[in-house]
Protein backbone atom coordinates (compact mmCIF):
# COMPACT_ATOMS: atom_id res chain seq x y z
CA UNK A 1 0.00 0.00 0.00
CA UNK A 2 2.83 2.64 1.17
CA UNK A 3 4.06 1.82 -2.60
CA UNK A 4 1.27 1.85 -3.98
CA UNK A 5 0.67 5.19 -2.13
CA UNK A 6 4.51 6.49 -3.14
CA UNK A 7 4.11 5.72 -6.83
CA UNK A 8 0.92 7.56 -6.98
CA UNK A 9 2.33 10.46 -5.52
CA UNK A 10 5.32 10.32 -7.92
CA UNK A 11 3.44 10.33 -10.11
CA UNK A 12 1.22 13.04 -9.51
CA UNK A 13 4.25 15.10 -8.65
CA UNK A 14 5.94 14.17 -11.96
CA UNK A 15 2.67 15.03 -13.96
CA UNK A 16 2.66 18.54 -11.45
CA UNK A 17 6.31 19.41 -12.88
CA UNK A 18 5.41 18.36 -16.28
CA UNK A 19 2.54 20.97 -16.19
CA UNK A 20 4.89 23.44 -14.14
CA UNK A 21 7.08 22.97 -17.47
CA UNK A 22 4.21 23.04 -19.90
CA UNK A 23 2.99 26.28 -18.29
CA UNK A 24 6.70 27.76 -18.29
CA UNK A 25 7.12 26.79 -21.95
CA UNK A 26 3.99 28.68 -22.47
CA UNK A 27 4.61 31.65 -20.78
CA UNK A 28 8.48 31.83 -22.66
CA UNK A 29 6.62 31.20 -25.84
CA UNK A 30 3.57 34.05 -25.07
CA UNK A 31 6.83 36.74 -23.88
CA UNK A 32 8.67 35.68 -27.33
CA UNK A 33 5.54 36.33 -29.82
CA UNK A 34 4.81 39.35 -27.53
CA UNK A 35 8.65 40.87 -28.09
CA UNK A 36 8.45 39.73 -31.60
CA UNK A 37 5.12 41.63 -32.08
CA UNK A 38 6.70 44.59 -30.35
CA UNK A 39 9.33 44.50 -32.42
CA UNK A 40 7.13 43.90 -35.43
CA UNK A 41 4.93 47.16 -34.45
CA UNK A 42 8.24 49.14 -33.95
CA UNK A 43 9.66 47.95 -37.48
CA UNK A 44 6.38 48.54 -39.47
CA UNK A 45 6.38 52.63 -37.33
CA UNK A 46 10.27 52.96 -38.51
CA UNK A 47 9.43 52.17 -41.79
CA UNK A 48 6.29 53.98 -42.06
CA UNK A 49 8.44 56.98 -40.23
CA UNK A 50 11.25 56.40 -43.31
CA UNK A 51 8.73 56.90 -45.74
CA UNK A 52 7.19 59.37 -44.39
CA UNK A 53 10.87 61.00 -44.99
CA UNK A 54 10.96 60.17 -48.24
CA UNK A 55 7.40 61.44 -49.15
CA UNK A 56 8.95 64.62 -47.39
CA UNK A 57 12.08 64.52 -49.10
CA UNK A 58 10.32 63.93 -52.59
CA UNK A 59 7.87 67.29 -51.69
CA UNK A 60 10.45 69.39 -50.82
CA UNK A 61 12.68 68.45 -53.70
CA UNK A 62 9.11 68.97 -56.11
CA UNK A 63 8.52 72.23 -54.34
CA UNK A 64 12.68 73.41 -54.84
CA UNK A 65 12.28 72.36 -58.76
CA UNK A 66 8.94 74.39 -59.42
CA UNK A 67 10.40 77.18 -57.36
CA UNK A 68 13.38 77.24 -59.82
CA UNK A 69 11.33 76.51 -62.72
CA UNK A 70 9.53 79.32 -61.82
CA UNK A 71 12.36 82.04 -60.77
CA UNK A 72 13.72 80.61 -64.65
CA UNK A 73 10.54 81.84 -66.51
CA UNK A 74 10.50 85.19 -64.38
CA UNK A 75 14.16 85.83 -65.68
CA UNK A 76 12.84 84.27 -68.86
CA UNK A 77 10.01 86.96 -69.68
CA UNK A 78 12.48 89.34 -68.01
CA UNK A 79 14.48 88.68 -70.64
CA UNK A 80 11.99 89.06 -73.19
CA UNK A 81 10.60 92.14 -71.82
CA UNK A 82 14.16 93.79 -71.88
CA UNK A 83 14.85 92.90 -75.62
CA UNK A 84 11.65 93.68 -77.10
CA UNK A 85 12.28 97.42 -75.36
CA UNK A 86 15.77 97.40 -77.10
CA UNK A 87 14.17 97.06 -80.27
CA UNK A 88 11.43 98.95 -79.84
CA UNK A 89 14.33 101.71 -79.06
CA UNK A 90 16.04 100.76 -82.04
CA UNK A 91 12.82 101.09 -84.39
CA UNK A 92 12.54 104.32 -82.63
CA UNK A 93 16.23 105.86 -83.43
CA UNK A 94 15.87 104.18 -86.75
CA UNK A 95 12.31 105.82 -87.64
CA UNK A 96 14.36 109.11 -85.74
CA UNK A 97 16.90 108.78 -87.72
CA UNK A 98 15.02 108.22 -91.20
CA UNK A 99 12.62 111.54 -90.25
CA UNK A 100 15.90 113.32 -89.86
CA UNK A 101 17.64 112.33 -92.90
CA UNK A 102 14.08 112.89 -94.68
CA UNK A 103 14.19 116.57 -93.20
CA UNK A 104 17.93 117.56 -94.11
CA UNK A 105 16.77 115.91 -97.86
CA UNK A 106 13.47 118.43 -97.81
CA UNK A 107 15.57 121.70 -96.15
CA UNK A 108 18.60 121.18 -98.92
CA UNK A 109 16.09 120.90 -101.83
CA UNK A 110 14.23 123.92 -100.60
CA UNK A 111 17.15 125.91 -100.61
CA UNK A 112 18.48 124.94 -104.01
CA UNK A 113 15.14 125.57 -105.33
CA UNK A 114 15.64 129.08 -103.47
CA UNK A 115 18.97 129.36 -105.01
CA UNK A 116 17.67 128.64 -108.34
CA UNK A 117 14.66 130.76 -108.25
CA UNK A 118 17.42 133.91 -106.87
CA UNK A 119 19.62 132.73 -109.85
CA UNK A 120 16.69 132.77 -112.01
CA UNK A 121 15.30 135.81 -111.05
CA UNK A 122 19.21 137.91 -110.98
CA UNK A 123 19.73 136.14 -114.94
CA UNK A 124 16.26 138.13 -115.23
CA UNK A 125 17.06 141.35 -113.99
CA UNK A 126 20.51 140.87 -116.10
CA UNK A 127 18.31 140.68 -119.13
CA UNK A 128 15.93 143.17 -118.43
CA UNK A 129 18.79 145.71 -117.83
CA UNK A 130 20.88 144.41 -121.06
CA UNK A 131 17.88 144.95 -122.97
CA UNK A 132 16.89 148.26 -121.36
CA UNK A 133 20.80 149.30 -122.31
CA UNK A 134 20.43 148.44 -125.93
CA UNK A 135 17.46 150.37 -126.37
CA UNK A 136 19.10 153.39 -125.38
Amino acid sequence: EEARLAEEERVAEEKRLAEEARLAEDARLAEEARLAEEARVAEEKRLAEEARLAEDARLAEEARLAEEARVAEEERIAEETRLAQEARLAEEARLAEEARVAEEKRRAEKARLAEEARLAEEARLAEEARVAEEKR
